[in-house]
């Protein structure tokens, strides 16, 4: 009997459903999987602007440790997260098919408009196309996971919140006020997972 391959990927809801869909689609294969839950870098430290961290792959790094040191037999990551080369000894070996690949944008009842509005990323291009669309807006620095993000922005005094669709839609989230960015360019990749091997 073929033991089980060993599955690693980030402890996050989101991190884990893209683990279990993959799991799931290899045991319509007749490969079961165990799943690895690994601590990045961009988990522990929740304050840092993740460009002022200094490290590539924040997110994914610890994944390609893992599977360099025989801990895991594959890794499961958001690929608009990993870096463009990936860790020497490792491939991206398959991809799933791509979800929405909006942004959106989560808010507490204000749209964005002509008036003062702040709004939460951490993402550099997010803050980049919308201070190119509303300069007289703010933007601040927000990190978490998905559960931690929106409860940072219903504690504070921030207007609205950018996240991928694609997250919302995968954990199912109905979130009452939630307008989609047609016209902000998504990150390449964005909405697609995928599975590295050694």
């Amino acid at each position: 009997m073929m033991e089980a391959l060993r599955l690693a990927t980030r402890s996050s809801k989101l991190a884990l459903w893209q683990a279990n869909e993959v799991a799931s689609r290899l045991k319509e294969k007749g490969i079961a999987c165990e799943i690895v839950p690994v601590r990045s870098a961009g988990d522990i430290d929740l304050v840092n602007p993740i460009y002022e961290m200094g490290v590539q792959g924040v997110f994914t790094r610890e994944l390609d440790i893992a599977l360099l040191n025989h801990d895991a037999d594959i890794a499961v990551h958001s690929l608009k997260d990993v870096p463009v080369v990936t860790a020497k000894g490792t491939t991206i070996a398959a991809v799933l098919p791509r979800a929405d690949a909006h942004d959106v944008l989560i808010h507490k009842g204000k749209t964005p408009g002509e008036e003062k509005f702040i709004v939460a990323t951490s993402s550099i291009r997010r803050r980049s196309q919308w201070l190119a669309k509303f300069p007289h807006h703010e933007t601040v620095n927000i990190r978490g996971n998905v559960e931690t993000r929106i409860q940072k922005l219903n504690e504070s005094d921030f207007d609205g919140l950018i996240m991928a669709k694609a997250a919302i839609d995968r954990l199912e989230m109905k979130l009452p006020n939630m307008l989609v960015l047609d016209w902000m360019l998504p990150a390449p990749a964005q909405g697609r997972d995928r599975h590295c091997v050694s």
